[in-house]
């Protein structure tokens, strides 16, 4: 069989690149059960490299392989210049990686990234990573009988064999925890974030809609320098968190954004919850947008019963002091109230021994794993 690698050229082609994996997953009944479309519009603009920020600082190629005639795989290789000089290495990226169970069709898309990677004289290659660290990453590897929650990825079991026999090798790996609010003592959580507050003068408010820009600058401050040596980390641009902030402003519920403050008022915690908009999207097969898909995404957003906790950040001066449990105590509290009675926290290295603690103390259970795949190139 005869496979054919064409590069993305246009708009139309994108798009094609982008509901290639509609093939994949209608198709099969069990993964069908779980996987949750993307909104083609957010990865047209994801993957438009004239307007999506992130392309200030790098660059990216898409290639779809063909078998006899018939797209049979896609994939996207990223070049991250913020990247190699904050890390001072010389790492490409790639990612949106679909393929049929073919190992010539995987390997013949590898070899494209690779190659077009090397040409822009990296070394390395990472995924899947769609399109940066701060974005999609990880490839699922446990926990496929559930669906993802809202921005992480799905696939079938055999993608990572198809990565592996190419060559990669672990990077990193990811965990996903859930936590059953009903299980939680939340009187307990609740003792201990007053004494936290009481002891440290702190305390606690929801995001401010009103002053939206301004609470997003506040969290962008907070999340670079609180996560600045975490692996893989990269700044934020100010207009790469904007847009990413524009993206989500119509999920936020301020009540599950929450901001702890000093005596001072000064900002020294935050963390970023929204609701699982997948349990939605599952139903609007890519497009919330069109008349049908808007009243389908509306009708079935009234029974969301699950958030996803994005991020949480904590300046280091105020770590290891609990300000995590006032931020646990709150999200608990209010989901409670209103019938939201499930979360995941997502994604923590695995290697993150205190994250992973604050999950289990709050009765998390690992049930989602995720890898980070690396070859050289």
């Amino acid at each position: 069989m005869a496979i054919e690698i064409r590069q993305v050229s246009n708009k139309r082609e994108r798009k094609e690149f982008i509901k290639f994996a509609w093939q994949i997953y209608r198709n099969d009944p069990e993964l069908n059960k779980y996987w949750v479309p993307p909104v083609i519009d957010d990865y047209m603009k994801t993957l438009d490299t004239g307007k999506f920020p992130l392309y200030e600082h790098a660059d990216l190629a898409m290639f779809t392989a063909w078998r006899d005639g018939v797209m049979a795989g896609t994939i996207a290789a990223i070049e991250n210049l913020r990247h190699n000089e904050f890390h001072g290495d010389k790492v490409g990226f790639w990612g949106f990686f679909e393929s049929v169970n073919d190992q010539k069709v995987a390997d013949a898309l590898f070899d494209a990234a690779a190659a077009w990677l090397k040409k822009k004289g990296l070394n390395a290659m990472r995924g899947p990573v769609s399109p940066s660290m701060n974005d999609q990453c990880g490839m699922l590897t446990k926990g496929y009988d559930s669906p993802p929650v809202f921005l992480m990825l799905y696939n079938p079991p055999y993608y990572n064999e198809l990565t592996r026999n190419y060559g990669h090798r672990i990077g990193q790996e990811l965990l996903a925890w859930y936590i059953d609010q009903k299980i939680i003592d939340i009187a307990r959580l609740r003792r201990i974030s007053e004494h936290v507050m009481k002891k440290e003068g702190l305390s606690i408010r929801i995001l401010n809609m009103k002053d939206f820009d301004g609470e997003i600058e506040r969290i962008r401050e907070i999340y670079n320098r609180a996560w600045e040596s975490n692996w893989g980390f990269v700044p934020m641009t100010t207009k790469e968190f904007d847009c990413l902030a524009k993206s989500l402003k119509p999920l936020a519920n301020p009540h599950y954004i929450y901001f702890v403050e000093d005596r001072n008022k000064r900002t020294v915690g935050f963390s970023l919850s929204l609701p699982d908009g997948n349990q939605a999207l599952r139903h609007v097969n890519g497009n919330p947008f069109s008349p049908i898909g808007l009243l389908k995404y509306l009708w079935y957003s009234r029974k969301i019963t699950m958030v996803r906790t994005i991020t949480m950040g904590v300046l280091p001066e105020y770590r290891k002091k609990g300000v995590d449990s006032i931020l646990n105590t709150h999200i608990a509290d209010y989901g409670g109230k209103h019938g939201v009675f499930a979360s995941e926290m997502s994604w923590v290295l695995k290697c993150n021994e205190a994250m992973s603690k604050l999950a289990k103390v709050i009765g998390g259970k690992p049930y989602k794993e995720y890898i980070i795949y690396e070859a050289d190139i």
